[in-house]
């Protein structure tokens, strides 16, 4: 007790302050970020097929087909409500949407075809 006496003591008379230190060239240089928000309303709207994957492979993951029959209906149904519920659903449907995106681009299909039937 006598110790942390002290070294309070000790610390709480110091005033300590912090001041720029010149370097040349600079170490770090602040840069703008780039703006990634999109006006598009594609992007702000899913559409229905993606909602449905979405919520419907979200529940699948968590309680099975029973489950993700309930979730996909449930967000088909929140997609057009205001609020936590509708944000989150359609939230869903815009990440199905991207992955959906992606894999078409990336022609992940015709390559999952392709490595199958390598088997054979």
């Amino acid at each position: 007790s006598n110790q942390l006496q002290t070294i309070t003591n000790m610390t709480a008379d110091k005033d300590f302050t912090f001041e720029p230190v010149p370097s040349n060239p600079p170490i770090v240089e602040a840069v703008p970020t780039p703006d990634f928000t999109t006006s598009s309303n594609e992007d702000e709207n899913p559409s229905d097929t993606a909602i449905l994957v979405g919520c419907g492979l979200a529940g699948w993951v968590v309680g099975g087909p029973f489950l993700a029959l309930l979730t996909a209906l449930g967000g088909n149904w929140a997609k057009k409500k205001q609020g936590p519920f509708g944000e989150s659903t359609r939230a869903v449907g815009r990440i199905t949407a991207a992955a959906g995106k992606k894999a078409k681009d990336e022609k992940l299909l015709h390559k999952m075809k392709t490595s199958v039937a390598s088997l054979f």
